[in-house]
């Protein structure tokens, strides 16, 4: 897992060096030469695992990374090298912590994997999350968009003598399919990509529900609907092909708990749900 948390968060500092190309001219060349600098420092690198701590004085760690800050009349080139110098040191203490299971470091990777789980724009996917160490558990509320999000085009079609695009929409029927199959894929995705990212066997149960959020037309406030609560064990999870599975199915296997209609907002009963 140390090999993995590296790459994630060396792509993480690239995507950053990118972004300041359009803020301060700063030149490419020089942005993926740092990216490939830290790369092959990973690559390079034996990575052990963690020995035992020596008592000494003091708080105990708490996971938390601070960085130095820059000079401010420091010329551009040290600065980059300075501040890339302190996210190798940060790399390195959030390896540290994870190799003794710190809450801290745990919800930190967590957040750095879930953070770089691409979904397309018109369907944005947020995480909240909570890690028990006593139990290995991680409690994870996913919110996906509500049904008025997902696009509802069949097809589109060129009109060469009006010179012009039309669309056809989905029938109800294929549009609440469709968005179905969406909450219940996010499901098994969310519990698929920690617990493959976690290597190291730190998180040994999740206790996910997802769901939307929406205005409730009775009150006009915001209220959140749950439309699936599951609980999955790593070892079973991880038995699955999920290549080759019925979302549904496999929601069924785990005991979850999903909502009769979650294209209308129907919420999931969850007071039967399996508690991990």
């Amino acid at each position: 897992m140390d090999l993995m948390v590296r790459l994630v968060a060396v792509d993480a500092r690239a995507d950053e060096l990118r972004a300041r190309i359009q803020e301060d001219g700063f030149e490419l060349v020089q942005a993926e030469a740092q990216a490939d600098h830290l790369r092959s420092r990973i690559v390079d690198e034996r990575l052990v695992e963690p020995q035992p701590r020596k008592s000494t004085p003091g708080p105990k760690p708490t996971g938390q990374r601070t960085s130095k800050r820059s000079e401010p009349g420091m010329p551009r080139s040290a600065r980059r090298e300075h501040e890339a110098a302190e996210h190798s040191k940060e790399l390195d203490q959030l390896i540290a912590d994870l190799g003794y299971g710190t809450v801290d470091a745990v919800q930190e990777y967590v957040s750095i994997v879930l953070s770089h789980s691409a979904y397309p724009e018109h369907f944005p996917v947020s995480h909240e999350f909570s890690f028990s160490p006593e139990a290995g558990e991680l409690q994870l509320k996913v919110v996906v968009p509500g049904p008025e999000k997902v696009p509802a085009i069949k097809a589109y079609k060129f009109t060469k003598a009006s010179d012009a695009v039309t669309s056809t929409s989905l029938p109800q029927k294929e549009s609440k399919e469709r968005y179905v199959h969406a909450v219940h894929q996010v499901t098994l995705r969310s519990l698929h990509e920690v617990f493959e990212a976690d290597r190291r066997g730190l998180i040994q149960t999740i206790s996910l529900e997802l769901g939307t959020k929406t205005t409730d037309r009775a009150t006009g406030q915001e209220i959140y609907v749950p439309f699936v609560a599951v609980g999955a064990e790593r070892e079973s999870f991880l038995s699955f092909d999920l290549s080759a599975v019925v979302p549904t199915a496999t929601l069924a296997r785990l005991g979850a708990a999903v909502s009769k209609d979650p294209y209308n907002l129907v919420p999931a009963d969850t007071s039967g749900v399996r508690r991990l």
